[in-house]
């Protein structure tokens, strides 16, 4: 689910939360270990993190992939908004996912003192794929919640894995056809042999297939035009860490960041400097190698520390 998560991000947002713009990834790891009464458990990791806009305004989508009932999951789904709350200050929207038919929550969840007085009430989305129709699904003209039709509520069907098949081919999206057929082999798992017998062979087919586009020229251009795309992404990122880094450690040195993180074309550079970021001793010692790494026709803006 994670790997689907990281193939159709903005579809899967707009899945659990209409209208939801994605930006960026946020980083769902949270570390406990400072706070006594938590330490036992260690680190949190919520399944996924989303810096979005909704509404013009900043917000967190958080969902987590779920396939089995768990009696603490609105207590983890509370604790990851609050701590994603407070680490970015703005309002976080949680939902669960549910993979495979079980007990699942109801929201909103509440607590009351004993006289029934409120403590708090906490919303958060539930999604029983099981529930959910399959035609629902593909009216969406979402391409990226295609791979979930097999959890569908008439998803151990043919006709059902045939429209994702169809769909996901016509727009050349075979990592996304790879990722339904393998949530189809799980939900199938327990259907007839015969059922069992024909998705294996839709499955073998498309890695026959996949196998040869390989092979010929245009697919080869796609894939190195697909691996440059990545590099540049990685590229992209990576000078925002770095610009972030300097940020965290030496603010008045953030413009002059800004503008060296421009010139910056290797990820094996900004590995460098973000490992001499945390190791440099004051601004001006940070400043003189930032400065370093400017082409001589390069304007320099001002640092703010007035040197």
């Amino acid at each position: 689910m994670k790997q689907l998560f990281s193939l159709a991000t903005q579809d899967l947002i707009t899945f659990v939360l209409p209208q939801a713009l994605f930006l960026r990834h946020a980083s769902g790891e949270f570390l406990l270990k400072t706070d006594p009464p938590l330490a036992e458990l260690g680190a949190l990791y919520a399944d996924v993190l989303s810096q979005c806009l909704l509404a013009d305004q900043p917000l967190l989508v958080h969902i987590e992939f779920q396939s089995q009932a768990d009696e603490q999951m609105v207590h983890r789904l509370l604790m990851y908004n609050i701590l994603a709350d407070q680490r970015h200050r703005c309002p976080v929207y949680s939902c669960v996912i549910y993979l495979r038919r079980c007990r699942v929550p109801s929201a909103p969840y509440r607590r009351q003192l004993p006289d029934t007085s409120l403590v708090h009430e906490f919303h958060f989305g539930v999604i029983p794929l099981w529930e959910c129709s399959s035609q629902d699904l593909l009216d969406r003209q979402r391409l990226g919640v295609l791979p979930l039709l097999p959890l569908t509520r008439e998803g151990r069907s043919r006709q059902v894995i045939r429209a994702m098949i169809e769909r996901l081919q016509q727009a050349r999206q075979y990592e996304l056809l790879e990722v339904g057929l393998l949530l189809a082999s799980l939900a199938w798992a327990d259907a007839p042999a015969s059922e069992r017998q024909w998705l294996q062979e839709q499955i073998q087919m498309l890695s026959q297939f996949l196998e040869e586009l390989k092979q010929t020229d245009a697919a080869r251009a796609l894939i190195e035009e697909g691996l440059q795309q990545g590099i540049q992404q990685d590229l992209l990122e990576g000078r925002e860490d770095f610009i972030a880094g300097v940020r965290s450690r030496f603010p008045q040195l953030e413009p002059l960041a800004t503008t060296v993180a421009a010139h910056i074309h290797s990820l094996r550079t900004i590995h460098q400097l973000l490992l001499t970021i945390g190791l440099a001793r004051s601004a001006e010692e940070l400043q003189s190698l930032l400065l370093s790494h400017l082409p001589d026709n390069a304007g320099q803006p001002p640092t703010g520390n007035g040197s």
